[in-house]
């Protein structure tokens, strides 16, 4: 079986479709992806899906406990506070593996500030 890749997506509200181009602009290429992932409750969001749409890659929910499970390399007490991990984004891309995944890009932000893309890559779904 190959590997997987699947970009993990973490933003604020005001998070536009440009937002999240900028943030995965700043990643190592990727020649697929598998996916894009977030948080299960900011799937409907109108920037995300666009992005979404525009890189033709299905959009997955992570579950809130499997987000705060899933060891980050990052540590932002802000998002802590909110979401009781270091960077969503990590934790959504390793969280959507069920077996072992990595962190091939910790998370990198937009130049506006409003989204985060990391990526990880695993085998088992």
């Amino acid at each position: 079986m190959s590997w997987l890749f699947i970009i993990g997506c973490g933003f604020r509200q005001n998070a536009s479709i440009e937002s999240f181009e900028s943030a995965l602009s700043k990643l190592p290429n990727v020649d697929y992806y598998s996916g894009i992932c977030a948080p299960e409750d900011k799937l409907t969001h109108d920037a995300l899906c666009a992005f979404a749409k525009k890189l033709v890659l299905p959009i997955y929910g992570i579950k809130s406990d499997a987000i705060v499970s899933a060891a980050t390399y990052s540590q932002s007490e802000k998002i802590f506070e909110v979401r009781r991990t270091g960077s969503v984004a990590e934790a959504a891309a390793l969280a959507f593996f069920k077996a072992p995944a990595r962190l091939i890009a910790a998370r990198a932000i937009s130049n506006d500030r409003q989204a985060v893309c990391a990526i990880a890559k695993g085998k088992n779904l």
